[in-house]
């Protein structure tokens, strides 16, 4: 008997990267997230585990006028996020 990972239901939620939406999975980090969209990561995403903190992220949470930073191997994405990647 063959046992198989459990099915995950994601929901699809919308997104804003440097300004352009997106609908991607909400389980996804904010890295994983953005490769889903179809960036590629060419420098700026370092260990990937939140060690090196190469993937420094400012985003914006919808409704809040806050800005907030957080590492994009480690932080979850939100529906309406407004993200930015900072220059290395």
């Amino acid at each position: 008997m063959t046992t198989t990972a459990p099915e995950i239901q994601a929901e699809l939620i919308p997104i804003h990267i440097m300004g352009k939406r997106y609908l991607v999975p909400d389980s996804l980090t904010i890295m994983k997230a953005m490769e889903f969209a179809g960036y590629q990561f060419v420098r700026g995403c370092g260990c990937r585990g939140g060690i090196c903190g190469a993937c420094s992220t400012v985003f914006r949470k919808e409704g809040d006028y806050k800005i907030y930073t957080g590492l994009a191997c480690q932080t979850v994405v939100e529906p309406n996020m407004h993200l930015t990647q900072l220059p290395f």
